[in-house]
């Protein structure tokens, strides 16, 4: 049996981007587990942030009355939203848990399946409200919901210029996703920047008027390749255990899709898509700094039967690619090869971990500083304590301590491997 996954996706940049998988992608994990989150009024119809996909795609809005009538929450009190306002965004999640809660438990979900939270770490429903909602559904779900430990989350990064307020959202929003109340939240964090995919793709700027879809197609490919060793097709399979636990005994949990699709497999070797994959991260990183990495290969049904390509060979092929690419080889290393029927090409998604994460806070942290120390010191209501950003920044200035003193052991080699402590001597 195959594992069940469910997507959530909250604010108006995620609610684009789960329905446009929902739409492409027909997968039996999938299935119709599809919850959109919103905390538009009731009087703005919920397909309201989806029009401009709409207007481009119109067969697209039909598809969506699939799922309207039981896969919209609309939440909160405030008649504006959350007006990108993250503490508010929270709060309204917080007070209306039971109504999220409701449509949660109708996505038919198991302790063992997935549930897949998405969000933009720019605004404030979406930010404010999933770290809570995956801290409550993993410690603390209510009645009529079981507890899903295996809730993985997806952060869409802001672009380099934007304001100082949406990249403060932005170091918040990760914080919290990382951990929440001082302990590990998501059993796994994706993350994804928006300026880092669009020079992956090279949009220009008379382009730039399409940027938002280009990006979102980005996304959904990842998500995709995420789920199929989740699919029939899967020769080594990469079950959810090793997504959720492994990253998390280690203590670090954040990642980021390395994407490289189309290829022509009577062109290129498994070794030249796995170095194009690592060319192409979707966050500013360095991949030598990688720790850990997840990689999954889809290929012609054809091509996988006749062994032109077999997991064998990716198997090699990847452990090779490590040794050249991640800090010490790595610690933790998985591959899956999926033979889809109908397909030509080859796509590969790595999903590289542990890496440092300098790349991602060095565009962010000065705006984040910007902002912080704009702040006011009062408190309650909608307004941002100052306390409570220094618990934040201390929560993750330990994590990426963690993940630094992790990438620096690494990188200084095995040495004797400690023989000497298990009686060993020194000498041959």
């Amino acid at each position: 049996m195959h594992t069940r996954w469910g997507i959530i996706a909250s604010g108006q940049g995620a609610n684009r981007i789960a329905f446009l998988y929902y739409a492409k992608y027909r997968t039996p994990a999938i299935g119709d587990r599809v919850l959109l989150l919103n905390t538009t009024p009731a009087d703005v119809k919920p397909e309201a942030p989806l029009e401009q996909v709409f207007e481009s795609e119109p067969g697209l809005r039909e598809v969506f009355q699939e799922i309207r009538k039981r896969r919209v929450c609309i939440f909160g009190r405030t008649p504006s939203g959350a007006g990108n306002n993250w503490i508010l965004g929270e709060r309204e999640a917080m007070a209306d848990y039971d109504s999220i809660r409701r449509y949660i438990a109708a996505l038919g979900l198991r302790r063992n399946d997935v549930l897949l939270g998405v969000t933009t770490l720019g605004g404030g429903t979406g930010n404010g409200s999933l770290p809570y909602i995956v801290h409550r559904v993993r410690r603390d779900p209510g009645e009529g919901l079981e507890r899903i430990n295996n809730f993985l989350a997806m952060g869409i990064l802001p672009y380099d210029f934007e304001a100082p307020q949406r990249h403060f959202n932005a170091v918040c929003g990760l914080a919290r996703l990382l951990r929440y109340n001082g302990e590990q939240n998501a059993a796994l964090v994706i993350l994804v920047d928006n300026s880092q995919v669009e020079r992956v793709l090279g949009i220009k700027k008379g382009q730039r008027a399409e940027r938002y879809h280009r990006i979102n197609q980005e996304v959904i490919k990842t998500i995709h390749m995420m789920i199929a060793p989740s699919s029939r097709g899967s020769r080594g399979t990469i079950d959810i255990a090793d997504y959720c636990q492994l990253p998390g005994n280690i203590g670090t949990v954040h990642f980021a899709p390395c994407l490289s699709t189309g290829n022509d497999p009577e062109v290129l070797s498994l070794r030249a898509m796995l170095e194009s994959a690592s060319a192409n991260p979707l966050v500013p990183l360095e991949t030598e700094t990688g720790t850990m990495a997840y990689i999954i290969v889809a290929a012609p049904r054809e091509k996988v039967e006749s062994g032109e390509i077999t997991q064998e060979d990716l198997e090699e092929v990847s452990r090779e690619w490590a040794a050249h690419h991640l800090a010490g080889e790595g610690l933790l290393r998985y591959t899956s090869l999926i033979a889809e029927p109908e397909r030509r090409d080859v796509d590969v998604l790595i999903l590289l971990g542990g890496f440092s994460l300098r790349g991602i806070m060095e565009k962010s942290l000065q705006k984040y500083r910007i902002f912080r120390d704009s702040l006011g010191k009062g408190s309650g209501g909608s307004r941002i304590e100052l306390r409570m950003i220094q618990n934040l920044e201390e929560e993750l200035r330990e994590y990426i301590a963690i993940t630094e003193e992790r990438i620096a052991r690494l990188r200084e080699g095995y040495g004797s491997g400690g023989l000497e402590e298990w009686g060993f001597s020194n000498t041959r």
